[in-house]
């Protein structure tokens, strides 16, 4: 299934994320630290240690930044989400292979689960029936509140991307399609000098924002 809707001008992003209380700036520190992370790996570790610490600190940048605006740490079928209060909304952080292309939609890059198989499954089953697609993609998704989203990063060298992303299901083991995406970072906007050898992961902070209910 192709996205229902795909969110790239800053602008109409800005707003949109309202909805969610971040700001993409905020979700840019977040991309930040993940790539310090992945640079604190070094040929001595396991080959899996970059995937692995961009995992752990994507997931902790993600509830730090959300917790601050109310939102709770939430855990379910071995999935590790943070979770607004009043509604069942999640999000989840995702390494994949490539973000924030309109021509490709973003795989896990280690696949996915039955754990996330189920919350996706559940979280998204009542959100739009079939029949109701087509209409969907005319009137857009400013009313939805519900879902489970996923803050999908990829990193290749240089070409760094990121997307806040509601992935419509799974199959074979990988997101089969989207129902709404929002780019946060596209190709090209990612400066080479951003990261600075001074720079650490435990240095992040986030500015927190008002929750919106």
């Amino acid at each position: 299934m192709a996205a229902v809707r795909v969110l790239a001008d800053h602008p109409e992003v800005d707003a949109r994320l309202a909805e969610f209380g971040v700001t993409r700036q905020a979700l840019l520190e977040v991309v930040r630290g993940v790539v310090a992370a992945r640079a604190d790996a070094i040929a001595d570790d396991p080959a899996s240690a970059e995937g692995l610490l961009a995992y752990i600190y994507g997931t902790r940048y993600v509830r730090q930044l959300f917790r601050a605006i109310g939102w709770v740490n939430y855990r379910e079928n071995n999935v590790e989400s943070v979770k607004h209060p009043d509604s069942p909304l999640k999000v989840v952080y995702q390494s994949v292979d490539l973000a924030a292309d309109k021509l490709h939609k973003p795989q896990a890059v280690s696949g996915k689960g039955s754990g996330a198989d189920r919350i996706i499954a559940v979280g998204q089953a009542g959100l739009f029936p079939e029949e109701e697609m087509s209409a969907v993609r005319d009137q857009g998704l400013a009313e939805l509140r519900t879902g489970v989203w996923f803050f999908c990063v990829s990193v290749q060298g240089d070409d760094v991307r990121a997307e806040l992303s509601l992935p419509s299901g799974i199959s074979g083991g990988n997101f089969e399609g989207f129902i709404e995406r929002i780019f946060i970072l596209g190709g090209g906007e990612w400066p080479a000098d951003a990261i600075l050898d001074s720079d650490r992961p435990d240095g992040i902070e986030f500015e927190p924002a008002v929750l919106r209910r």
